[in-house]
């Protein structure tokens, strides 16, 4: 289990998932449900392509089964998600870069008037 500390940064949080930026390790923490996964940066921007590219309404239709298994080479686990998982994972992924990018905004503001 990774442990909350004074270097890592709270993100972006919907009600089951949340995201950190560890400035230790630089990584990234993503908490869902019970799991908590360690991703550095090109991890984390494939994950969220990963997520983004899957096909939900396949997933509804009747003939399909309603889970997506994805491989995470990065740890070497596999996650088993219901459609209600990737909504939230896409809810938290989104908020979590539209944070990191207005957070880029700020910065190459406050060092431009500098």
């Amino acid at each position: 289990m990774i442990t909350a500390t004074s270097t890592e940064h709270l993100v972006y949080k919907t009600r089951n998932a949340s995201l950190s930026q560890s400035d230790s390790t630089n990584s990234y923490i993503l908490r869902f449900f019970n799991d908590e996964l360690e991703f550095r940066a090109c991890e984390f921007i494939s994950f969220k392509r990963k997520i983004q590219q899957l096909d939900l309404p396949q997933l509804l239709s009747t003939e399909a089964p309603d889970v997506e298994v994805l491989y995470l080479p990065h740890c070497d686990r596999l996650m088993v998600l219901s459609i209600h998982e990737i909504l939230e994972l896409r809810e938290v992924l989104a908020g979590a870069f539209t944070m990191l990018e207005l957070n880029s905004v700020i910065h190459r503001e406050i060092v431009r008037k500098v």
